[in-house]
């Protein structure tokens, strides 16, 4: 079939699938695995690379029942993409220790599962997996092969060669520093392979790591095609903030949330924070919520980190999808993969490698709509570069000089970000030719105007000024949009009134408005100013003090409750109280139900029981009764037995004695007895 039939069938197939035209590198993508040729699919986050694996599936028919082994770095990254792939009706497994067994194995040889999921380490370490891994039947049945997250094989591929031990921009990422040599030993087992083609998948690798995992799996340079896509995510502002506490105490982030007076738990904007620091605990004390780090069902914060329990992973990540909590601290390895599209902000705290941040960074976003990433960088590093000026080869950068610049580069970052991924270095200069030519090709791609915090520092500080006023309904507007020039009215006279005040007030200051009425009484006041009167609205401020103050607040209050705002607001509340107790009626009414059930449910288990106990009593007393009469016909049978046995003993006796009497010779027996001590014959 030429490639433009099969360009056809394949966006045919996928229309049908998904409802939608594939992208066009995603259908050269698959052309390439159909023509056997290994492929390193190189696209940033969001692209749906995922799907290409989906769509050289689908072109199989049923009845060969082939499998596609996916190899991924975690485990609850296979559980995220087997769910995908069952809510789009194709069987999927994710092998775990807890799940890879030989009765697993035989499902997988018979072909029950079309995409299995797996670590490095089962791969290549599990016995069960390499006697599959190497049987007939399933060579016959492996059509592809995907490689997830391929850029891992090179960052864990540094733990293995022991290079990672003289780099701080390694050890900074929690995921990234675990010893996991046997991402860079997967080529081994690759070619066993027979042919299957390869799928390389990564959103970050710059051409050394390409370099790297090229070598790390034995392809040759020419028997791999490097398919690149868009790297750039224009609907991502990025900010990039000077740190003015220690990265330890991450006390920077105490400005950047609102209190959960201000802003529920519900209005705060999903996000990520990635650090392995004392997040958490910073993020309940800006909210107000005292010792909700310790509480690990928190409805504001919980942690994703290396020594978190799995069940506990497994909750949270669960439950964020759901939206049961809007933020999450946490290292790498969350969201690695995930598809979570309700994530708008990302925040990762320090300096780290670029390619690493990149990632985190791309997890917001993910549906189109706008996203946040702020990046909280130290000042200065011990032993690292911490000015342009002392980088004397800007072109030749090393991961920890790539760590530097990025923290103190000028240039726009979102071509930073870019060139490292192409290039492989962080722009330091607005004259770099490499800069000049990704600035102008965005330019004619049409890309939106950059907004991060080097192209509009003033912007940038406006929005992390109000970082803390951001919630759900006001994000999109917020981010997208720069605050308008402040333009000040001429100064005229005063009015009559003022100059009246002015005299009658003089000149001095000791009072401030807050000394009068503080935000805290205002806060009280809206509080409960559904059923507010006089006296309430007095003990509240603590009296007049100014005179008629209790009397203007409250014509003020009662004002407001007449205006079109609060009166939406009430029928608002009064709808919402109403669906409230609509739904706890049915709650209520579900729980009685339910428990009536239960009841039900345990008297018939009771009675079950009664039954089986009388039963059982039952059976034990025909089995004692039956011992009884058995033990008593025993003892009939021996009495019996003793009688017939002592009447024959007699009658046997009798004859014996009348046979003596009558001269008759006593036979052997009888002599017997004689010379056992009896009297002696008369012949004798």
């Amino acid at each position: 079939m030429s490639d433009e039939h099969l360009t056809r069938h394949i966006m045919a197939q996928s229309n049908f699938t998904y409802g939608q035209d594939p992208k066009p590198l995603q259908v050269k993508a698959v052309i390439n695995l159909v023509r056997g040729r290994h492929t390193f699919l190189l696209a940033g986050t969001g692209f749906g690379k995922s799907r290409v694996s989906e769509m050289f599936f689908k072109l199989y028919p049923c009845h060969k029942k082939a499998v596609t082994l996916v190899l991924n770095p975690l485990d609850t990254l296979g559980d995220n993409q087997v769910a995908e792939k069952l809510q789009m009706g194709m069987s999927a497994v994710n092998l775990t220790k807890m799940t890879l067994n030989e009765a697993m194995a035989a499902r997988i040889i018979n072909g029950e599962y079309s995409f299995v999921y797996m670590s490095p380490e089962a791969f290549l370490n599990n016995p069960i997996f390499t006697a599959l891994f190497f049987n007939p039947t399933f060579q016959n049945r492996l059509a592809l092969v995907v490689v997830d997250e391929g850029h891992m094989i090179y960052m864990w591929g540094l733990v293995a060669s022991g290079k990672s031990k003289k780099l701080s921009s390694h050890s900074r990422h929690e995921d990234r520093a675990v010893y996991r040599p046997s991402y860079g030993k997967i080529g081994h087992r690759l070619l066993a392979t027979n042919g299957t083609p390869v799928l390389i998948q990564s959103a970050t690798c710059r051409p050394l790591a390409i370099k790297a995992i090229l070598e790390s799996l034995r392809i040759l340079p020419e028997d791999i095609d490097i398919l690149q896509g868009e790297l750039t995510r224009p609907e991502i502002r990025l900010i990039r903030v000077d740190m003015e506490h220690s990265l330890g105490s991450c006390d920077d982030l105490l400005a950047q949330f609102a209190d959960i007076a201000d802003t529920s738990n519900d209005e705060l904007v999903p996000m990520l924070i990635y650090s392995t620091k004392v997040v958490s605990k910073v993020v309940h004390e800006a909210r107000g919520i005292v010792d909700g780090h310790e509480d690990p069902f928190s409805q504001c914060c919980r942690r994703f980190h290396a020594v978190t329990g799995d069940l506990d992973k497994e909750l949270a990540v669960k439950e964020f999808a759901e939206g049961v909590y809007p933020m999450i601290s946490a290292t790498m390895a969350l969201g690695l993969g995930q598809n979570w599209s309700r994530v708008r902000s990302v925040i990762h705290m320090g300096r780290g490698d670029p390619a690493s941040i990149a990632q985190m960074i791309g997890r917001c976003g993910r549906d189109g709509r706008p996203g946040l990433g702020i990046i909280f960088v130290e000042k200065n590093r011990k032993n690292g570069k911490n000015r342009v000026d002392q980088f004397p080869d800007p072109e030749n950068q090393g991961d920890d000089d790539r760590m530097d610049a990025l923290a103190i580069t000028p240039v726009c970052l979102r071509i930073a970000f870019s060139l490292d991924n192409l290039i492989g270095y962080i722009p330091l200069s607005f004259d770099d030719p490499n800069y000049r030519r990704e600035k102008a090709r965005e330019e004619a791609c049409g890309f939106l105007e950059c907004l991060c915090s080097n192209c509009h520092p003033e912007y940038a500080a406006w929005l992390m000024a109000n970082l803390r006023r951001l919630n759900i309904g006001n994000f999109t507007s917020l981010v997208t949009s720069n605050p308008p020039p402040l333009t000040l009215a001429p100064i005229g006279p005063p009015s009559p009134r003022f100059q009246e005040h002015f005299d009658s007030m003089g000149c001095t200051n000791e009072l401030e408005a807050e000394d009068l009425f503080s935000i805290r009484s205002a806060r009280a006041i809206a509080n409960c100013v559904d059923g507010i009167s006089k006296p309430e609205l007095r003990r509240i401020i603590g009296g007049d003090i100014v005179r008629g103050q209790v009397d203007m607040l409250f014509d003020c209050v009662m004002g407001f409750k007449s205006g079109p705002a609060y009166l939406a607001y009430a029928t608002r509340k009064s709808q919402e109280e109403s669906e409230i107790m609509q739904r706890m009626e049915t709650l209520r009414n579900a729980r009685a139900v339910e428990l009536r059930r239960t009841e039900l449910a345990r008297q018939a288990r009771a009675e079950q029981a009664r039954a089986a106990r009388m039963e059982t009593q039952e059976r034990r007393r025909i089995a004692a009764a039956s011992k009884a009469a058995e033990a008593e016909r025993k003892r009939l049978r021996r009495i019996d037995n003793a009688f017939h046995l002592n009447h024959f003993k007699a009658i046997a006796k009798a004859k014996a004695d009348a046979r003596v009497e009558g001269g008759e010779i006593p036979n052997q027996s009888s002599m017997g007895e004689s010379s056992s001590g009896g009297p002696a014959s008369s012949d004798q």
